[in-house]
This record gives C-alpha cells, sequence and structure tokens, in this order.
C-alpha cells in the first residue's frame, strides 16, 4: 500500500535539517532557502518553540535549536550519557579529590550543570546545584566550552552575546581577552578565571571532547582561602584530566551520536 506525504510534517524535517546545519537562521533565510512560503515558515517555527526544540532570540529574532532535538537523534541522548557514564565518573573525581566537582553541558548561551558531587562532598558549601547555570565567560566551565569549541561554533556563540544588553557579557566585545583567554586555556589544557574575584570559591575546568566537538565540560571547585592555586593544579589537575580522557574514551565506545543543536 503506498501512503501520501504528510507535507507538513515533511516540511518541518527540512527546517529541522536547516537549522541543524546552520545553526540559527531568520524567518527569511529559511523561506528563501527551502522556498516554503513565509507564513508556513513562521508556523512551524512557532510550533517546534512551543515543543522546546527550538528558541528565539529576543534581540534579532533568530532561531536556533535547543538541546531537546538531541533526544531526536540516534544513540544516546545527554541525559543517557550522563547518567551511566558522566555521573559514575564525576562521583569517581569527587572520591579521589574530595572537593566538589560538576558536568555542564551548553544550552542558550550558558553552561547548565547536569551532574555534581556537591551532595557528598564534605568540603562543598553548596547544596542543588544540579540545574543551575555558569555564564560562558565568568566561569571556568564557560570558558572551557569557549575555548575548546570549532571557531565557527565559538564566533557564533560570541555574536549572540555581543547582541545581548546584559553588562556581563561585555567581555565579548573585549577581543584581546579572547585571544588571551582562549590561547592561554589551550596551552594549558584547562581554564579558569583567576584574575575575576571569586571571595568563597576557585574552580578550573577542562572539556569533554567528542569528535573536535566539546560535549561537557567538567570541574573542580574548591574554598580560595584554604588551598593554593598551584597546590591545586599539581594535585588535581591529572585526576581531572584523566577523568576527562574516560569520558572520551566511553563516548567513542558507546558510539556517542550529537546533533549539532
Amino acid at each position: 500500500m503506498t501512503y501520501k506525504k504528510i507535507c507538513s510534517l515533511d516540511r518541518g524535517l527540512k527546517v529541522l535539517e536547516y537549522l541543524n546545519t546552520v545553526r540559527a537562521s531568520t524567518v527569511n533565510a529559511i523561506a528563501t532557502e527551502l522556498k516554503l512560503p513565509r507564513p508556513t515558515v513562521y508556523r512551524i517555527l512557532e510550533t517546534l518553540e512551543e515543543h522546546g526544540l527550538l528558541y528565539r532570540s529576543a534581540s534579532d529574532s533568530v532561531f536556533r535549536l535547543t538541546s531537546a532535538v538531541r533526544h531526536l537523534s540516534e544513540g544516546f541522548t545527554d541525559e543517557e550519557w550522563i547518567r551511566t557514564l558522566g555521573a559514575p565518573l564525576l562521583r569517581r573525581l569527587g572520591e579521589k579529590v574530595l572537593w566538589p566537582t560538576d558536568l555542564a553541558t551548553f544550552e542558550n548561551d550558558a553552561m547548565v550543570i547536569r551532574e555534581s558531587t556537591h551532595s557528598f562532598s564534605p568540603f562543598s558549601i553548596d547544596v542543588g546545584m544540579i540545574g543551575r547555570k555558569r555564564h560562558l565567560l565568568k566561569s571556568p566551565l564557560g570558558r572551557a566550552y569557549l575555548a575548546f569549541s570549532p571557531d565557527e561554533e565559538r564566533n557564533e556563540i560570541l555574536a549572540s552575546l555581543r547582541r545581548s544588553q546584559d553588562p556581563d557579557n561585555a567581555l565579548s566585545r573585549d577581543e584581546a581577552f579572547l585571544e588571551k583567554m582562549i590561547s592561554s586555556s589551550r596551552v594549558n589544557g584547562y581554564s579558569n578565571c583567576r584574575e575575576l574575584e571569586h571571595p568563597k570559591c576557585a574552580s578550573i575546568a577542562v572539556p569533554v571532547m567528542y569528535k573536535q566537538r566539546v560535549i561537557a565540560c567538567i570541574n573542580i571547585v574548591w574554598v580560595a582561602a584554604t588551598i593554593d592555586y598551584d597546590e591545586v593544579i599539581t594535585r588535581y589537575l591529572p585526576e581531572l584530566v584523566q577523568t576527562k580522557l574516560d569520558m572520551e574514551a566511553g563516548l567513542i565506545k558507546m558510539g556517542f551520536q550529537r546533533s549539532q543543536a
């Protein structure tokens, strides 16, 4: 039996595929590229937005896919790999270093903490970390994501930050700072925010990579007044890097698939 093609579904999938390729676009650009009526594209985008598959920037009306699109891809979703691989390895790291650690993923121009050992670390001064956001330019987690992301992705993220009116995003316009931050992170293999004043805690972070893309970032957090920064690097950075490598090896073994959201 031959079934008629569902045109609305076909068009919706084409829009998803296009956004997956270009990462961000406007209604007019999508309509032109896919040769679809502008009202049709707008209805499709509104429907996808309602289902949490994309979001629209208030400043420029550009549509971007959200991490929820990954649930539509083959292989492991964020929740699956974090639960089966990331969380156990993060807990192992926490048991070795005792200081709290976090695993965060990129979403909507911020890093969102998806797993944490704060709840059982004897040195933690925070609770309820899962779901909290960390700034891209004012946290080691965010800086690690930016520094190790492909140039095209990083440039798109920075362009979005520059359009924001949030004063915390001013660093996105400081080319000298960005160049130094990226180069030092890549040379050292980790990111930090030593130049910023953090009265309570300090941290360092490394990226978890898969096929030259940053899948997540993990950190170690400590009370700044209790241990010297250089001592942390000597004592704990090797364990952090080993955890990163074990996560990357595990992703390869799983045959991890990631959409370009």
